[in-house]
C-alpha cells in the first residue's frame, strides 16, 4: 500500500502541473500512464467528441486513433505523427500528435494534439482546384493552337487568293481599256456600254483584292508609315475627284469643308487617301440616291494626351447604323446591313481602324445631326515650325 501510494505521487504531481498550466490551452493535451489516459484537458475532450470527465480517463491510448498513413503515436518517435482521431458519434478528426513532455514523471508522458482537419480539407480543395485549373489551361492552350492554326491558314489563303487574282483582273481591265480607246478598232455604243460595265466590275474586284492584301499584311508585320507634314486640301480633292463618277451614278453630292486652322497634319498620304476613299465610297453606297456626303476637317479644340489633333469626318444622310453595331462594325469580317444594303468583305473599316491607330489617332462612328452616319478619325496636327522646315 505504501509503495503504491509512493508511485502515485509523481503522477499526481504531473496531473497538478498539467491542470495548472495546460488546462486552459486551446491545444489538446493529455497525460499517459503506461499507455492509458490519466488526464485530459477540456480541449482534447472536445476534440475527441466527448465532454470532460465522460470516461476518457482510463481509455487505452491507441484505441482512440487510426493510422492515416504515417503510423500511430509512439513515444519512441520524436517526430510528430499525423493520424485520425476516432469520435464516438462519427466525424473523425485529422490531428498531429506530438510528444510534448516525455518522461514527465516515471511511466508518464504528456502529448499535445493539433486539429488539422479543416486544413487538410482546404488542401484537398486547393489540389482539386489546381487540377481543374491545369486541365482548363491545357484545353485553353489546345484551343489557342487551333485558333492560331485556323488564323494562319486563313491569312495564307487570303494572301494566295488575292495575289493569284491580281494578274487576271489586271489583264481583263487592260483589255477593256484598250477596246474603249478604239486602238483595236471601232466599238458600237452598246459595246462601249458593256465594256464600261466590265471596267467598273474590274475596278470593284480590284478594290476587294487590295483589301484582301491589306488584311494579310497585318499578319506579316503590320503597317510601315511614311509620316510627314502634309496639306489636307490636295489629298481630299484627289479622293473626291476619283469618286465623282461613283457619286454621279447615285446622283449624290460631295461637299468639302476644311478649316484653315487644320490645313496641315502629320500623316502618310497614301494611307490617309486609302482611309478617305473607303469612308467616302461607303457613304455614297449606303447614303441612298441623291444623298449629300460632307467631308470636313477641323482642329480639335482640346489636347489629347498633351498633343493636338486634327479631326477628319465623313457624314451622310442615310439610314445610319444601330448603336449596338457601332463597335462591331470595325471588326474584321463583320458586315452590318444599312438600309437593306450590305456588300464587301467586312474588311474596309477594320483596315481603316488599323491605319488610323498606326498614326496614333482614333476612329469612331456616331450620329449625324438630322440623321445618318458620322465617321470621324483623328490625326496628329502638324507643328507649324516643323512644317515650315519640311517645306
Amino acid at each position: 500500500m505504501g509503495q503504491a501510494a509512493e508511485s502515485e505521487t509523481p503522477i499526481r504531481i504531473a496531473e497538478e502541473l498539467l491542470e495548472r498550466f495546460a488546462g486552459a490551452l486551446p491545444v489538446g493535451i493529455l497525460l499517459l500512464s503506461d499507455g492509458y489516459l490519466r488526464w485530459v484537458n477540456p480541449a482534447f475532450a472536445e476534440l475527441a467528441g466527448r465532454p470532460p470527465g465522460s470516461g476518457l480517463v482510463g481509455t487505452r491510448f491507441l484505441d482512440l486513433f487510426a493510422d492515416s498513413g504515417q503510423g500511430l503515436p509512439d513515444a519512441t518517435r520524436t517526430r510528430p505523427v499525423e493520424c485520425t482521431l476516432r469520435r464516438p458519434a462519427g466525424g473523425e478528426r485529422r490531428v498531429i500528435c506530438r510528444l510534448a513532455w516525455p518522461d514527465l514523471s516515471p511511466g508518464a508522458d504528456a502529448w499535445s494534439f493539433e486539429d488539422v482537419t479543416q486544413l487538410r480539407s482546404v488542401e484537398r480543395e486547393i489540389l482539386r482546384a489546381s487540377q481543374e485549373l491545369h486541365r482548363a489551361n491545357r484545353e485553353l492552350a489546345s484551343l489557342r493552337e487551333e485558333l492560331r492554326a485556323e488564323r494562319d491558314g486563313r491569312e495564307e489563303l487570303l494572301s494566295v487568293v488575292s495575289h493569284e487574282l491580281c494578274t487576271p483582273v489586271t489583264v481583263i481591265g487592260g483589255y477593256s481599256r484598250l477596246l474603249l480607246s478604239g486602238d483595236a478598232g471601232p466599238v458600237t455604243d452598246e459595246q462601249r456600254r458593256f465594256l464600261l460595265d466590265s471596267a467598273k466590275s474590274c475596278q470593284r474586284l480590284n478594290e476587294f483584292i487590295q483589301k484582301l492584301i491589306e488584311a494579310s499584311r497585318e499578319k506579316r508585320g503590320g503597317e510601315v508609315l511614311e509620316l510627314g507634314s502634309h496639306a489636307f486640301a490636295p489629298l481630299v480633292e484627289a479622293v473626291v475627284d476619283g469618286l465623282l463618277p461613283l457619286a454621279a451614278e447615285r446622283d449624290s453630292r460631295l461637299l468639302v469643308h476644311i478649316d484653315s486652322a487644320a490645313a496641315f497634319a502629320r500623316f502618310d498620304p497614301l494611307r490617309v487617301e486609302q482611309i478617305l476613299t473607303n469612308l467616302i465610297s461607303n457613304a455614297i453606297q449606303h447614303g441612298g440616291p441623291k444623298a449629300t456626303i460632307e467631308i470636313g476637317v477641323r482642329l480639335l479644340p482640346t489636347l489629347v494626351g498633351g498633343r493636338r489633333f486634327v479631326e477628319v469626318c465623313v457624314e451622310d444622310d442615310g439610314p445610319g447604323v444601330a448603336v449596338e453595331h457601332r463597335e462591331r462594325i470595325f471588326q474584321p469580317w463583320i458586315q452590318v446591313r444599312s438600309g437593306g444594303h450590305a456588300g464587301g468583305l467586312g474588311l474596309g473599316l477594320a483596315i481603316c481602324r488599323r491605319l488610323v491607330e498606326a498614326h496614333g489617332g482614333e476612329i469612331s462612328l456616331g450620329d449625324r445631326p438630322g440623321g445618318g452616319c458620322r465617321f470621324a478619325f483623328t490625326l496628329p496636327a502638324a507643328d507649324p515650325a516643323r512644317h515650315a522646315s519640311e517645306r
